[in-house]
């Protein structure tokens, strides 16, 4: 079509011309002559054919099909239940212990050289330095469960330390399970060996306390 103003060409259906912005009257081409009508005859006024059966072009929004909503159910949970025989006993603990007392004793013993504290059978800390070194032992339990889930020992024994629906370990559980470590290691760890033994879930006082478990990782 033409602008009936500038008589430039715009597009059909154009309300308004692009070139000068005049509104444009309403008018509609007919199929057969080619030629501009204004207004709505029943008949082109040209050719005399009839506008009532010619289609008429017209630009429509299309409705977007919908995608259909698949309701996938994505599970961001970890396992929810860790299984009795997946957690370990008195044994493999006490092996784990044995370990991580190892790697205790060296840090001990290179701070009884530091202070001059070693004896013939190996070192006598005494006063700030064992004071120090007790905070290092808990540190180290702290620090390598909260940021790897196990100690030397453990991973040496392949267990881990998780908590009770399967998550990993956080600062806090691993605060609250290693300080309680105090209370458990007590006769040479006979607190913890009777709480375990009588623990459905092998849980020792600090795992009763920070909801975790004990597990060897080829069970789970």
């Amino acid at each position: 079509m033409h602008c009936s103003n500038c008589n430039k060409e715009i597009a059909d259906g154009s309300r308004f011309c692009g070139f000068c912005g005049a509104e444009q009257s309403a008018s509609k081409k007919c199929g057969s002559c080619g030629r501009e009508i204004e207004g709505q005859p029943s008949f082109c006024p040209y050719c005399g054919t009839s506008l009532a059966q010619q289609s008429v072009q017209a630009t429509q929004p299309v409705t977007p099909i919908p995608t259909p909503g698949y309701q996938q159910s994505v599970s961001t949970a970890v396992n929810t239940e860790i299984s009795k025989e997946a957690t370990v006993g008195v044994g493999w603990r006490f092996a784990a212990t044995i370990i991580d007392g190892i790697v205790l004793f060296i840090l001990g013993y290179l701070m009884a050289i530091v202070t001059g504290q070693t004896t013939e059978g190996g070192f006598n800390l005494q006063g700030a330095s064992a004071f120090l070194w007790f905070l290092i032992g808990i540190a180290y339990y702290i620090v390598m469960e909260a940021m790897l889930g196990a100690t030397v020992g453990k991973m040496a024994c392949g267990l881990k330390v998780l908590k009770t629906d399967g998550s990993p370990m956080d600062w806090y559980a691993s605060v609250v399970r290693n300080v309680l470590r105090i209370i458990d290691g007590l006769f040479v760890y006979l607190i913890a060996a009777i709480l375990v033994w009588t623990s459905p879930m092998r849980q020792r006082l600090g795992d009763r306390v920070a909801h975790t478990v004990v597990v060897k990782k080829s069970r789970l």
